[in-house]
């Protein structure tokens, strides 16, 4: 993979214009007209942790991302539990938006006059094509995500000239930035988890050190202008939707969360263009869970790999040089979810809320304890190293901070995260069984395989 082609797999992650159609308006909702500050703040903070993760990416040897990161800073038996939560969180990721996808494509097919069919046959479309994809090399799948994120962009782009060319609603005015306004005006702790969900999958990067051309150089390049193409676009295109609506922007995110995108680009585009738009939904989600589906199939195969799971997940297809059988394993993991939710009659709307907030909730967590395991790692190594005071203790000090104040507001409100629900407690639990289940593992394997042991994150391998 190029570092293109690695940026291009991490952006399909959130999806730009799934974002533009969802949490953009929610942020909105949430912040009012000052909701591109929350991208500007996330945007620092993400770079700031990228700094700390990015300084200790030299020194690794092995892929595995968090997982090797935590293995090396804070222990193998933390770095294994992290395992398990990152396997868990992308897993339900990709479980929740195969929900989602069912609901886009059964949606899509009644627009055009098509039968009314369940949702789960679309899902199941969706499903065979991330399956066929994931099978193959890395390079397919980059080259399938490369198109669709540049058919993304534009879309968001045109969008964004047109409501600039005309001026917006008001006028067009740098008022939405103004800093003391966005912190005395609406939920601020809301809007920023909004925000910050829109990142999710930039930290993904080195996941795919065995897949790149020069690592060492790809990967920490590939991360840092994620973030920063991520933010810019984000952050513009949030900025561009306000001076859509102008002092009405709040009010219309709130009345028509779902439709505040489809208005803007009826009003100033037209109906033909919204109409494309949301037929490009479909695209935009495939690209979504095929970049999902990639990052747990590679968690998977580094486990196999470390001995932490069963050897046949480390399979390596001697064609197609793919990690197959992980990929197999994630799609027939992904399989069994949609068919318990199908079977169980849920509403896949729901469904998605819930596994999307659990999974993303994980994430956060996993940040949280990679920016602490890079303060402790450079406190032992960094000398050694020759890295900066600001690499190694002060940035991923801040980001650690920051982090873990994310983690605790997410998790004290969870409803926020995945949706109200009397059973959300049950999805905390998850969480915290599978932290607890890869530190019950690594003990046995200290214990019953010792030389197994000193593998777990790739340290030793």
């Amino acid at each position: 993979m190029t570092t293109t082609q690695l940026v291009l797999s991490v952006l399909a992650f959130s999806s730009p214009l799934t974002c533009l159609a969802g949490y953009f308006s929610l942020t909105i909702m949430s912040t009012g007209s000052t909701a591109p500050v929350a991208f500007v703040i996330v945007t620092v903070v993400l770079l700031i942790f990228s700094v700390g993760y990015m300084a200790m990416t030299k020194h690794m040897p092995r892929p595995g991302a968090f997982y090797a990161y935590i293995s090396e800073g804070l222990g193998r038996r933390m770095g294994l539990a992290a395992a398990f939560l990152a396997t868990l969180s992308y897993t339900v990721i990709g479980m929740g938006v195969y929900c989602f996808a069912g609901l886009t494509v059964t949606d899509l097919v009644s627009k055009y006059g098509g039968p009314d069919i369940p949702w789960w046959t679309g899902t199941l479309v969706v499903w065979l094509i991330i399956s066929t994809l994931g099978y193959f090399n890395v390079e397919v799948s980059a080259k399938v995500l490369m198109w669709v994120m540049f058919v993304e962009v534009s879309i968001v782009m045109i969008f964004n000239v047109a409501v600039i060319g005309q001026g917006g609603k008001d006028g067009l005015s740098l008022a939405p930035f103004d800093v003391p306004q966005f912190f005395s005006n609406g939920d601020v702790a809301v809007g920023l988890l909004f925000a910050m969900l829109v990142f999710i999958g930039f930290e993904a990067t080195a996941l795919y050190r065995d897949e790149v051309r020069e690592p060492n150089k790809t990967i920490p390049r590939a991360t840092y202008i994620a973030v920063f193409f991520i933010g810019i676009l984000y952050t513009l295109t949030v900025w561009v939707m306000v001076m859509a609506f102008g002092s009405d922007a709040q009010q219309v995110a709130t009345s028509d969360t779902a439709g505040m995108f489809g208005l803007a680009a009826d009003n100033y585009i037209g109906v033909w263009f919204s109409n494309i738009a949301t037929a490009l939904v479909v695209t935009a989600v495939l690209a979504s869970l095929l970049s999902i589906h990639n990052a747990s199939t590679r968690y998977l195969f580094n486990l196999s790999a470390d001995g932490a799971l069963p050897k046949a997940f480390g399979a390596v297809h001697g064609r197609h040089r793919s990690p197959y059988r992980a990929s197999l394993a994630i799609s027939a993991l992904g399989f069994a979810g949609v068919a318990l939710f199908a079977l169980a009659h849920s509403d896949p709307a729901k469904a998605y809320g819930q596994l999307a907030g659990l999974g993303n909730a994980g994430v956060f967590i996993l940040m949280a304890l990679v920016s602490v395991a890079v303060v402790v790692w450079f406190r032992r190594h960094g000398r050694e190293k020759g890295e900066r005071l600001w690499a190694t203790t002060i940035a991923p000090s801040i980001s650690a901070i920051a982090m873990i104040s994310l983690v605790g507001f997410a998790l004290f409100n969870f409803d926020l995260v995945a949706g109200e629900s009397s059973s959300n407690w049950i999805l905390l639990l998850v969480l915290a069984g599978s932290f607890v289940a890869g530190l019950i593992v690594a003990t046995v394997v200290k214990i019953r395989r010792p030389e197994q042991f000193l593998r777990l994150g790739g340290i030793d391998r």
